[in-house]
């Protein structure tokens, strides 16, 4: 189950119901994991951003840090 923060952060980012969570391009991406990294009060390492591709990956990425 996706975190509601997480949800809420990518339809504030990309700008689109929560319901609705589209794929995206590379500039979002960098935006979506600082949105994240603020949200979520955590850092990714550079090597890993890339792999986060999905929101399934970012709530793994996510947990795996609490």
């Amino acid at each position: 189950m996706l975190d509601t923060r997480l949800v809420d952060t990518l339809s504030r980012v990309f700008n689109v119901d929560p319901a609705t969570l589209p794929a995206w391009d590379s500039v979002g991406h960098i935006n979506l994991i600082l949105e994240l990294e603020d949200v979520f009060d955590i850092r990714f390492a550079s090597e890993e951003i890339p792999t986060l591709n999905s929101a399934e990956r970012l709530q793994a990425a996510i947990s795996s840090r609490r």
